[in-house]
């Protein structure tokens, strides 16, 4: 008959050859005879482990412990299980107790890191990684983990040295390469980063984190054609990859082409709901023709039924005091930084009147710049939230005893709906940023005005309350760089020019239908667009007319122009800009109108395509404003023939901005603060206390 020693030495055999059903039914063999035997306890809480029996593998680790304590692999895979059932404290001591036996074992060492870093403990992560890439200079994994430690925890320089230091010990692990690159990007050091990517695809083509990583880092030195490439590559390789699914996506909408964006967008969220690459596709939606004010609605609201469900972490602050007490305002932005937003926020913090309220502003700004600072000094209160977890920021929020919390972003970039679902503030505005609803129950109300919403005809579209302002939903910072205005071009060769900077996103399919139709119907003349940071832009554009009869000659695309003083000169050459819809020029409309151009708007029924009816009402100027898509091809051919009218438009247009309501920011605050002051009132009523 067979030992004890001989059935175990079998069953090490067998597990050593895969044969883990042999191996277990051995394991078990032995430990029928001899219980206590502590070989057989940990392989068999190995096999377990492997089979998910957690608990079970649990008991034969701490069981083999009992009998033998030194032995390190048990302690080790003990570690292992217990960050398997998420329990770090209980792994530390196991990996603690495998350093007592062998100090210097690298993996040990870094696995405990891992523990502690689920805990919190970066400092001490970074510590004990830093102690197994010293025992083991070859050790990969060890960088990796250290670099991204470094780099989670503000230490950039560190973290890009860290992985310098990978690629020179191990040149031929594709890793290395990839996380440099990916930490110079973060850094800022884009152009850097490319070809340490590059590297990384060179040693394996087939590496799809490097595709879409290096497909991000493409966009940001514009070379954006070369970058779609690189997330098809990435999802051929894994179709499963929500990442490159939703960079695809975003990067397609940038591009108009709003249905292959969308059917992208919706596969990366059928791998892993995200609220932020939803938002994407709510924007990707506004964008498109196809969606009607009322499909629009209903598509925010189901983004709200799954995202915003979070309950307040306590009750609301019940509204108290005088409704004509000092209030307290909060603002949340990502944009509190360089973005072309950031001069609507300075107007605001500028103009408050501190005696009617305080300002708290609460930067979702992961990498501050000069505009922040600049933006800080102007508040009352500055309360980063960037990198803190909703809950504790709506208890900021409410320890500041914000009276009315204001979105600045909407669904845009950076946004933080998911914090006003917890409804921190007795009363909630969503404002500027986004041109449709939030689809938030807790957003209370968001501000308009009579022309983007008149009274009676819109309410239905917004889950909000449409709060109106008595002129203009926002106000206009003039930019100090713009030229003067030149007089109205002369018709070289009679050839009618007219001119479109927006985003090209914004020319939805039946956009880019009328426009053709403007063409046809004026004989002689062009349309200049900015077709981005796209070589495939231009071309795309050249297609889409096409389609409609109208040659490439007659569309001219420019580069992308960056701001400045060059940007405004680009609008010099047009005769009349044309407002791309369903989403209509905001802060670019008021560019061209500043130069002197005169936008042709078509008015649709939502916000997101009336902000040009608001622009040119406010003007003075509603003759510029078409009932129809059709009216507007109407209407272009008519200003073809109004020479002397352009002249007199572009000649006192400048004069016309400055005295607007669209650019006095003064009394455009006066009368956001008295629509706060409503909307505190409301909220004061014993109705709604």
């Amino acid at each position: 008959m067979a030992t004890v020693d001989e059935y175990f030495a079998d069953a090490v055999g067998r597990h050593q050859a895969g044969d883990l059903d042999a191996a277990e039914r051995l394991y078990r063999q032995v430990l029928s005879a001899a219980p206590s035997h502590p070989g057989s306890l940990s392989n068999l809480g190995v096999i377990l482990a492997r089979r998910g029996a957690l608990d079970e593998a649990a008991k034969c680790y701490n069981a083999a412990l009992a009998v033998n304590p030194n032995q390190l692999d048990a302690h080790f895979n003990l570690g292992n299980l217990y960050r398997r059932l998420k329990r770090p404290q209980d792994a530390v001591p196991a990996y603690e107790a495998a350093l007592q036996i062998e100090p210097r074992h690298p993996r040990v060492l870094l696995n405990l890191g891992l523990a502690v870093s689920d805990l919190g403990d970066w400092a001490a992560a970074i510590e004990l990684y830093r102690q197994a890439t010293a025992v083991d200079p070859g050790f990969a994994e060890a960088y990796n983990l250290l670099g991204d430690a470094l780099f989670r925890t503000g230490k950039a320089d560190e973290s890009v040295a860290v992985f310098r230091e990978f690629v020179v010990r191990v040149p031929d692990d594709p890793r290395g390469h990839h996380n440099l690159g990916l930490a110079l990007a973060a850094r800022g050091d884009h152009a850097e980063a490319v070809p340490e990517l590059e590297q990384a695809l060179g040693l394996r083509p087939d590496y799809p984190e490097a595709h879409n990583s290096l497909g991000v880092t493409l966009e940001s030195v514009g070379r954006s054609d070369e970058a779609v490439g690189h997330y098809r590559r990435a999802v051929e390789l894994r179709p499963n990859f929500p990442d490159a699914w939703s960079n695809l996506g975003t990067s397609l909408t940038e591009r108009a082409r709003t249905e292959e964006a969308t059917a992208a967008l919706l596969k990366s969220l059928d791998l892993r709901p995200d609220p932020r690459v939803h938002s994407n596709l709510l924007l990707a939606m506004s964008y498109s023709s196809d969606y009607t004010p009322e499909k629009l609605r209903d598509e925010h609201a189901v983004w709200a039924t799954i995202h915003a469900k979070t309950p307040p972490a306590v009750p609301a602050r019940h509204v108290g005091g005088s409704p004509d007490r000092r209030l307290k305002v909060g603002y949340v932005s990502a944009d509190f930084r360089t973005h072309s937003t950031a001069g609507f926020a300075e107007l605001l913090l500028t103009h408050h009147d501190r005696n009617r309220v305080h300002v708290t502003c609460y930067p979702n700004v992961a990498r501050p710049d000069a505009v922040t600072d600049k933006l800080r000094r102007l508040a009352d209160s500055w309360r980063p939230i960037s990198g803190v977890a909703d809950g504790r920021a709506a208890e900021m929020i409410r320890d500041d005893e914000i009276d009315i919390l204001v979105d600045l972003n909407g669904h845009m970039a950076g946004n933080r709906l998911s914090l006003f679902a917890r409804k921190p503030a007795p009363v909630q505005v969503t404002l500027f940023g986004y041109p449709s609803t939030t689809g938030i129950a807790a957003m209370d109300y968001r501000i308009s005005d009579p022309f983007a919403d008149p009274p009676g005809e819109a309410g239905e579209y917004y889950v909000e309350k449409v709060l109106r302002l008595p002129e203009v939903a926002w106000v206009y910072k003039p930019p100090a760089d713009a030229p003067d205005p030149g007089p109205l071009p002369v018709l070289k060769a009679q050839t009618f020019t007219f001119g479109c900077l927006n985003n090209p996103a914004k020319l939805s399919d039946a956009c880019v239908e009328t426009w053709a139709r403007v063409l046809k119907a004026v004989k002689r003349s062009k349309l200049v667009l900015m077709g981005g940071r796209s070589v495939e832009g231009g071309q795309a554009f050249h297609e889409r007319f096409s389609r409609f009869g109208v040659a490439s000659d007659r569309v001219e695309v420019m580069g992308r122009v960056p701001p400045g003083r060059s940007y405004f000169e680009a609008y010099q050459p047009f005769d009349v800009a044309l407002d791309p819809f369903p989403y209509n020029g905001g802060v670019t409309s008021c560019d061209a109108l500043w130069m002197g151009v005169p936008v042709l708007t078509a008015a649709g029924r939502d916000y997101r395509s009336r902000q040009g009816v608001s622009l040119m009402n406010n003007l003075g100027l509603p003759e510029f404003v078409a009932d129809s898509p059709d009216k507007l091809v109407d209407l272009a051919a008519t200003w073809r023939e109004e020479r002397d009218g352009l002249a007199d438009v572009r000649g006192s247009l400048r004069e016309l901005m400055g005295a607007s309501a669209i650019t006095d920011a003064g009394r455009y605050v006066k009368h956001l603060e008295d629509a706060f002051r409503t909307a505190w009132r409301e909220a004061a009523t014993p109705s709604n206390a």
